[in-house]
């Protein structure tokens, strides 16, 4: 097929790759996404395809480590200032493979997956911390898949605290209590995670 042949067929470059492969994946099957990964991109990164024929998996944070840990997954990535005199930043990723194999997660029912690093990439990127009356840390968890974490956690030792919800996502606490429980099990050393988030954890 000649160059003017593809563009006739599909409209632009751009489509003709989309085509080959959503044909290639559904043939030779999907890449894998690393638990932690899946856990920290979903609900807060998307694949944008847009009428200029850019193709790109964005994430914006103002949280420089966290950003690392994730580029460190990306085999091509740029980072852009959100806004001149703003702190987040705003990642493109253009790794293929990634943002189909994150697609495909995000398709498949369920896209929880009861795993500790799952959890773990869900909490550093899904969560802030708070201190409470006592002085003590508090944490806030949200996102669409806190009830499923909820369980995942009250499963691991932590204490059953309600969930609620906001909208079409939800909200649960974490006390000092229920982190020191769960914390060992979550973090352990070694471990992929946002060194900020693990600090905070072993500090209550």
């Amino acid at each position: 097929m000649s160059p003017e042949q593809v563009i006739q067929k599909y409209g632009t470059w751009s489509n003709a790759l989309v085509e080959f492969f959503n044909a290639y994946f559904g043939l030779h099957g999907y890449p894998a996404i690393p638990d932690y990964l899946l856990g920290a991109l979903v609900s807060r990164a998307k694949v944008v395809r847009d009428k200029r024929g850019r193709w790109f998996m964005r994430f914006v944070s103002d949280d420089q480590a966290q950003i690392s840990i994730l580029r460190s997954f990306m085999r091509r990535s740029n980072v852009y200032p959100v806004r001149k005199g703003k702190l987040s930043l705003y990642v493109r990723c253009y790794d293929v493979d990634l943002m189909y194999a994150f697609e495909h997660a995000c398709a498949t029912e369920p896209v929880f997956r009861p795993t500790v690093d799952f959890v773990r990439g869900y909490i550093d990127t899904h969560s802030h911390f708070r201190i409470d009356p006592a002085g003590r840390y508090r944490l806030t968890l949200t996102g669409p898949l806190v009830p499923e974490c909820h369980d995942f956690l009250v499963a691991l030792g932590a204490r059953n605290t309600r969930v609620t919800s906001i909208k079409a996502s939800y909200r649960m606490n974490l006390h000092a209590g229920s982190l020191r429980r769960v914390r060992e099990v979550l973090y352990p050393p070694g471990c992929v995670c946002n060194p900020e988030i693990r600090q905070k954890m072993f500090s209550v």
